[in-house]
């Protein structure tokens, strides 16, 4: 059934209100009507299964015949910061990680990244890449949307982070490799990791995050390119502890 995402549902008697895009996208592209079941996700977790009742100039409304809670959420925890990338290669990572399973993604800046945002452009790429990763949500079956943090500075990556996750950081330069961190740190259900810019992190900036609990480590000899180092990653990280494989 197709799957459309509202967060904050509207729910009144057993019937769900789906208004703005995801009601035009129903009526003018698929051009669903009455009668046809569709499936309503509010990105927490929640999945509502219904039949479309109601059709109105700039809503739609079901009666919600099934509720379920989402049963494509990897048992790992994944934090991904994500040094800033050219336009449509972040946008590319931030798709493909949700695909992937991440819980959050942390955009910021590092001394290499590209040139700074101003503001206003700040808070117009933070709603695309909440659209994003909706979208990616929206298409491969999950329940929950991952959180899309604000742009942030290089030293605030490390400030909230609970002490459970494993902390690594990827550094083309040296560190552990990552098949020996697996094999050592078995059983990890939460992994924090954090993933530079094109031109790599400074020694400087290794040395931050090392003092902050960090592991550098290394994918091999190759060096991959940003958005190949985080979909990579992820996807290793997935099939040792997640759920792909």
């Amino acid at each position: 059934m197709p799957r459309f995402y509202v967060p904050e549902p509207r729910i009144e008697k057993g019937m769900l209100r789906i208004e703005g895009g995801e009601a035009r996208h129903i009526r003018r592209v698929l051009r669903l009507r009455a009668g046809d079941e569709i499936v309503v996700f509010d990105g927490s977790g929640k999945e509502y299964e219904g039949r479309i009742v109601e059709e109105g100039s700039s809503s739609v409304v079901i009666v919600i015949r099934n509720t379920l809670s989402s049963i494509r959420e990897s048992p790992l925890e994944t934090t991904l910061a994500q040094s800033l990338l050219k336009g449509e290669k972040m946008d590319y990572v931030i798709q493909k990680a949700t695909e992937l399973g991440v819980g959050e993604i942390v955009p910021f800046f590092s001394s290499r990244s590209v040139p700074l945002l101003e503001k206003s452009t700040r808070l117009t790429r933070h709603r695309r890449w909440e659209r994003i990763a909706a979208e990616a949500s929206k298409q491969c079956g999950r329940g929950i949307v991952p959180k899309i943090s604000p742009l942030q500075d290089y030293p605030e990556v490390f400030e909230k982070i609970s002490p459970e996750p494993l902390r690594l950081i990827f550094w083309e330069e040296g560190g552990v490799r990552l098949k020996e961190v697996l094999e050592e740190k078995r059983g990890m259900k939460r992994v924090f990791f954090v993933v530079g810019p094109e031109g790599g992190f400074s020694r400087e900036e290794i040395a931050y995050a090392k003092e902050r609990g960090f592991i550098p480590v290394t994918l091999g000899g190759r060096i991959l390119r940003s958005e190949t180092a985080s979909v990579c990653c992820l996807s290793i990280l997935q099939y040792e502890w997640g759920d792909i494989g």
